[in-house]
């Protein structure tokens, strides 16, 4: 069976032309220059005693029924007064005439030359009407009839147009005196001017004709039937989304459109020939079964890697090939509801199989494409784009799936809207807000960026990014949704994650949650996340631990395979090289999570990890891992009295008063260290000004080269030397002069030491 979108075109492609029965409108007009036989010249706006002579010079106007004409009163009351006594001139007058029937024609669907023929001048004074009625055919070729108010002041008379099951109720009245109104309807429509309740309104009456006898008289565009068959292809559509939809299925539909239109004309009334006659058909049955239905363009940005295939010196575009495309963009803009306004939606991604057929997505031709010639180590690029108007579709029950196509970014926000005004109401989980949030954050669940879960802190919206999975989670556990919560938790167990920050939330999500699922899609989770997310990993069991919501020591398993993956022994990593086990990222909150979390899962794992800990000081390193890690166990109620607190505090304590009970005396002379690796013979004269007990400073008269080598060297072996460069002579001179910077740090080490000691004092 074809898709909806193979479909939807096959029915489409066949509406070739726009219009209505009706055509109407109104234009700015310098008054015409007319004369009635018997009455004379006529201003307008038309006088109150130009219109009793006109009346007088009249005949009462009759109306045909069958092959009889009719003089009747109670069917038909106004006044005629035929062509042949009408004499319109002026010089712009013809030209508003070519207006009005180039307008008109357009509105009722007609191609190619059109002629007016004047036919009458009618005058409906007060009480004036004309019953329902349909006019004959009056010349040959005759199709339609026009009918054109001139300036006169007057109310009621408003004209009904009926066509099948179609009713139009035109008022062709003006305020502005340099105004006209028209209106065309095709011969076989039924119409009534209602009664005339104030004035006097002068109207022209033409017959429009085709006279080309090869061409068959235009009809009103039928296409009740090709509406029918959309309605019902939107009916299938829509049932198949709501029900098991296919992963094929598309949630919105694409229909290109023929004709080129920029931002400033893109609007429902400036579409031109087929694009209009498919706009009212789509229009129609989007009304009958509640779809949206909007104008938007469609486009594609691209830049990549081109080639140079003219081979010559010269170039222009023709000699550049694409050879791979980089980077693509494809979004859906400039939005345009039916009534010509702008509509407050995102832009919104697009996909092939949206597209009304799909292949017109691949025959999509570019508007714009731009070589640049290859400069420096770059090769030859190009950048093109693409734009085509469309019309875009989609069941308004499923606008919230549609602005979920658009990213977090878009439906962030509304899912707050909805927590806010929940909350803000009576909190009833029946309500249509919460419905409606319940559903959206379904949808963000579905579609959900799972690489954002997975991303390295080089990606540089990796914030951004876990920064909404703390929004979504806090959101739904307001909300009290259970069933989003556990699909957001269940996917990140299959994807796993990096983000510490994201553990809380996480944690507070799974107190509404089953504490089975919570237990086994945290090990699923670990087992996935712990060998390139440690941190992460020991953050959330830390967390999980501290809920009264279920067994902790179900998440045992969990936590040996975190055990498992801390860094240390190589033999856990044989894949790293030796030089790579210095590398590995450890911090004190990695510590810290692990032991707390540990010990209220599993107290004797807790115990082994605290050993294996410090048996790996080179990655666990005291001062920078371990001691700030000692410092937030102790500061912490809920943890200072825990088993391996204690231990670790009391190793970190050996360890600091080891260091102060070292002796601490300022150098006695002026010799100081002087290891060094490098043996040039500048670094031979820095070494040997070091280990002088009597020279307190040395010069180094050199190029810029050997100064700023003997810079390197003490930078980087933290000598207890401060340098600058004199500039009295060339060669400039470096002059070095010995200070107490060691035996300085030594001093605010033992300070810092002294006060962490302090710190790491439990009464």
């Amino acid at each position: 069976m074809s898709s909806i979108t193979e479909q939807l075109f096959t029915v489409l492609h066949n509406v070739e032309r726009p219009g209505q029965f009706y055509a109407t409108g109104t234009l700015e007009i310098f008054p015409p220059q007319l004369e009635v036989e018997g009455v004379g010249r006529i201003a307008l706006p038309l006088l109150p005693m130009q219109a009793e002579q006109l009346v007088a010079a009249a005949e009462q106007a009759p109306y045909g029924r069958g092959q009889e004409t009719l003089v009747d009163t109670e069917v038909r009351r106004t006044w005629q007064i035929d062509a042949s006594r009408v004499k319109l001139g002026g010089k712009h007058w013809q030209k508003t005439i070519d207006d009005i029937v180039s307008r008109a024609a357009l509105g009722l669907g007609v191609n190619g030359k059109v002629n007016a023929e004047l036919y009458k001048l009618l005058v409906y004074d007060a009480d004036s009407f004309f019953i329902s009625h349909r006019d004959t055919e009056k010349a040959a070729g005759m199709f339609a009839t026009l009918v054109i108010v001139l300036p006169s002041e007057y109310s009621g008379g408003e004209l009904l147009i009926k066509h099948q099951q179609q009713q139009v109720k035109l008022d062709l009245g003006c305020d502005d005196p340099s105004e006209i109104a028209f209106a065309a309807f095709y011969a076989d429509c039924v119409h009534e001017v209602l009664p005339i309740t104030q004035g006097c309104r002068l109207t022209l009456i033409y017959n429009l004709l085709r006279t080309d006898k090869k061409i068959p008289l235009p009809k009103p565009p039928d296409y009740h039937s090709e509406q029918d068959q959309v309605s019902g292809l939107l009916r299938n559509w829509m049932a198949e989304l709501d029900g098991d939809a296919h992963e094929e299925t598309p949630e919105k539909l694409i229909y290109p459109l023929e004709h080129a239109y920029t931002p400033a004309e893109l609007g429902f009334d400036a579409l031109k020939n087929a694009d209009q006659a498919v706009a009212e058909v789509l229009l129609a049955a989007a009304q009958a079964v509640d779809c949206a239905i909007h104008l938007a363009l469609v486009s594609v940005e691209e830049n990549g890697s081109a080639e140079n295939a003219g081979g010559g010196r010269y170039w222009d575009d023709d000699d550049f090939e694409v050879i791979e495309v980089f980077e693509r963009k494809e979004i859906i803009s400039q939005w345009r509801r039916p009534d010509g306004e702008a509509a407050e939606l995102p832009t919104l991604p697009f996909f092939a199989k949206e597209f009304c057929p799909p292949e017109a997505f691949e025959s999509m031709e570019p508007d714009d494409i731009e070589f640049h010639e290859a400069t420096g180590n770059e090769g030859a690029s190009f950048e093109r784009s693409y734009c085509r108007a469309a019309l875009v579709l989609w069941p308004r029950t499923r606008y919230l799936a549609i602005i979920n196509q658009a990213g977090l970014s878009a439906t962030m926000p509304v899912l707050e809207v909805f927590c806010q005004q929940w909350e803000s109401e009576n909190k009833d989980q029946s309500s249509s807000i919460w419905q409606q949030a319940h559903r959206l954050a379904g949808y963000m669940v579905r579609d959900w960026p799972v690489l954002a879960l997975r991303q390295h802190y080089y990606d540089p919206d990796y914030s951004y990014k876990t920064e909404f999975v703390r929004q979504f989670l806090d959101y739904c556990y307001r909300l009290g949704d259970s069933e989003q919560l556990g699909r957001f938790w269940a996917m990140v167990a299959a994807n796993g994650f990096y983000c510490q920050d994201d553990s809380v939330a996480l944690a507070q999500a799974a107190e509404l949650l089953p504490w089975p699922d919570v237990a086994k899609w945290t090990e699923q989770l670990v087992g996935m996340s712990a060998e390139t997310a440690q941190g992460a990993c020991a953050a959330l069991l830390a967390c999980l631990s501290r809920l009264n919501t279920g067994d902790v020591g179900e998440l045992r398993i969990a936590a040996h395979a975190l055990f498992l993956a801390l860094p240390g022994d190589p033999e856990r990593f044989p894949q790293l090289q030796a030089w790579q086990h210095s590398r590995i990222p450890v911090n004190a909150n990695l510590v810290a999570d692990v032991l707390t979390g540990f010990s209220a899962i599993d107290a004797a794992l807790a115990e082994n990890t605290l050993d294996y800990l410090l048996a790996w000081p080179a990655i666990y390193d005291k001062d920078r891992v371990l001691l700030p890690a000692a410092l937030r166990l102790t500061e912490s109620a809920s943890s200072r009295e825990l088993a391996v607190a204690v231990r670790l505090r009391h190793a970190v304590r050996e360890h600091l008063q080891a260091r102060t009970a070292q002796a601490l005396e300022p150098p006695a002379d002026w010799q100081r260290d002087s290891q060094m690796t490098c043996s040039c013979k500048d670094c031979a004269e820095l070494r040997a000004f070091l280990d002088s007990p009597t020279q307190s400073a040395w010069k180094l008269k050199a190029a810029e080269s050997r100064r700023t080598h003997i810079e390197s060297a003490i930078k980087s072996h933290q000598f207890d030397v401060d340098y600058r460069t004199q500039c009295d002579s060339r060669p400039y001179s470096l002059v070095c002069k010995k200070n107490q910077a060691s035996y300085q740090r030594r001093v605010d080490q033992c300070q810092h030491d002294l006060a962490m000691l302090a710190r790491l004092t439990v009464d």
